[in-house]
């Protein structure tokens, strides 16, 4: 329906997303970690079959010492003298009470970031077998946002096709802390799976389409990884209140909702970060940092979309002759004027342009309980105005260590857009479209979980979509725009079915489902009512089309 560029445009992601397997593998920079311990006769063949393969791929695999850069003495010295800073404020904000923006670094801790050669931005690193002694990869990049780990492990020895989504759950977190790694390949002598962030399992035969299994599952999570947003990324807006007129409907659905979604056991608990098998406390900081200084993971997100102004569409014709340009909506499908976004599209024949509308999202901060809400301390409220994303925490909260948006943050932001826009076609097609009324009355329910439905129990009205797209993580672009394409795509397909539209269902692959509904309460007492619709884990993954 819109360009990879207007869709960009609409939620403010910059410079060049690749959306194709070709496109990552293309744009991947690899390097295998030089290791002197012993590995496994299966992690020695599995690396050297993917090495191969990374090369006929097209992907730069670069040799480990071509792969560092020395850096300068001065750039060290700012380093240190940050996190030394760093230490300061965060004892200023313990011995005074304020709230936590900094985590205090031990000594020792401060001398494992000293180091002169480290790998070069934008370079994913794999680490062989399990390494016992000296200094993990970890240590070496130079971004955690722009380089990341990859484990090639044993599998673990208490994992089969039929364990549940809990014990991997548990053994990946593990792994992860342990190893200090991004992705985990484990691999015996047939089968090969893949463990991130998504909380995912694929198992994969080692025999059979292993090409097309890299392709489209592995390269996807290198180049596409976990990178949560920070309080950088966004307008902070004031603090609002949960009990006016803007908000309690909402925080009510909210509180409700979770608590039935509970008995759903589609919410796992979430993990506290000191809680894990770290080998350090310098690790363990690590894997603070790269989280973006949270203290724990939480999986899933219930959230409400806040009531919106939905955009009067109109013909292309009529837009230009308001703004006296004719030139508007030829090269490109979307334009700004008078500080708004504006997307031309074609529907039923017919080339429209409607502005994007504002929206705003009530959710649950990162870590916190899913399914038992408590307003005051627990939501956050997220805002999308031309491409600019805003934060704000309930009245009487400063934001702080413990006050972090959700990792699938640019996920809601785009489910929310995209609604918007599909309410404003549906009013346009029929001013009492049922969707469109909903939308500007009492907004929507966005719920993810980590499993997905059963195709046979998809309630009627609800389009699926996605199940062919890649495996990225929850935080990257790529979701985002996943996201927002494919509603748009389903949407314009549904149409033709003559059916009412109610919401949709998103399926991001080895990752979960995101469901747009009317409530929480609603949504909740479906699944309730009909149990066996939906399962963590990737049990009804593999009923879709084109699912790898």
């Amino acid at each position: 329906m819109l360009s990879q560029e207007a869709l960009q445009k609409i939620l403010g992601i910059e410079g060049k997303v690749s959306l194709t397997p070709e496109e990552m593998a293309d744009q991947l920079n690899i390097t295998f970690f030089p290791h002197r311990h012993a590995i496994s006769k299966n992690v020695a063949h599995f690396a050297e079959i993917l090495a191969d393969l990374f090369v006929e791929l097209k992907v730069n695999v670069i040799p480990y010492d071509e792969a560092l850069e020395t850096v300068p003495y001065w750039k060290m010295g700012k380093r240190f003298g940050r996190l030394v800073i760093n230490d300061i404020l965060a004892l200023i904000e313990k011995i005074f009470r304020l709230p936590e923006r900094h985590s205090y670094i031990e000594l020792k801790a401060l001398r494992g970031f000293i180091k002169r050669r480290l790998l070069k931005k934008g370079i994913a690193v794999i680490a062989l077998g399990e390494q016992k002694t000296g200094a993990l990869p970890m240590e070496y990049i130079r971004s955690f946002k722009d380089n990341s780990v990859i484990s090639i492990l044993d599998f673990p020895a208490h994992i089969s096709e039929d364990s549940s989504f809990f014990e991997h759950f548990d053994t990946a977190m593990g792994m992860f802390a342990y190893h200090m790694t991004n992705i985990v390949i484990a691999v015996d002598d047939s089968r090969w799976m893949l463990y991130n962030f998504n909380a995912s399992h694929p198992i994969y035969a080692m025999n059979r389409d292993f090409k097309e299994n890299v392709l489209h599952a592995l390269i996807p999570k290198i180049v596409a990884p976990i990178s949560p947003h920070s309080f950088a990324d966004f307008a902070i807006k004031k603090n609002f209140d949960i009990n006016d007129t803007a908000h309690r409907l909402a925080v009510a659905d909210l509180v409700e909702g979770a608590a039935l979604f509970d008995k759903t056991k589609l919410y796992p608990a979430g993990k506290r970060l000191d809680d894990l098998s770290w080998r350090s406390p310098f690790y363990r900081f690590i894997g603070k940092l790269h989280l973006d200084n949270r203290n724990g993971m939480s999986f899933g997100f219930l959230a409400r979309q806040l009531p919106v102004k939905l955009s009067e569409v109109t013909a292309i014709e009529k837009v230009r002759e308001r703004f006296g340009d004719r030139t508007l909506g030829r090269e490109k499908d979307f334009f700004l004027r008078d500080g708004k976004l504006y997307a031309v599209f074609q529907f039923e024949g017919q080339t429209l342009c409607l502005s994007v509308p504002e929206v705003a999202i009530l959710s649950q901060r990162s870590g916190s309980d899913k399914t038992h809400v408590v307003p005051e301390r627990d939501l956050v409220k997220l805002g999308l105005a031309g491409g600019v994303m805003s934060l704000a925490a309930p009245k009487g909260l400063a934001l702080d260590n413990n006050y972090r948006p959700s990792f699938d943050t640019k996920v809601m932001l785009a489910h929310a857009a995209g609604n918007a826009i599909v309410a404003s076609i549906l009013k346009f097609k029929d001013k009492n479209a049922a969707f469109a009324k909903q939308l500007e009355t009492t907004g929507a329910a966005l719920a993810h979980w980590h499993g997905y439905f059963d195709p046979k129990a998809v309630p009627e009205g609800f389009p699926v979509y996605g199940s062919a797209n890649l495996h990225v993580a929850c935080s990257s672009p790529q979701s985002a725009l996943y996201a927002l394409d494919g509603k748009l795509a389903a949407f314009l397909e549904f149409e033709k079915t003559g059916k009412e539209y109610k919401g949709d269902i998103h399926i991001e692959p080895h990752h979960g489902s995101n469901v747009t509904f009317a409530s929480l309460v609603s949504l909740s007492r479906f699944l309730l009512e009909h149990p066996r619709a939906s399962l963590l884990g990737n049990r009804y993954l593999y009923h879709y089309p084109a699912a790898r």
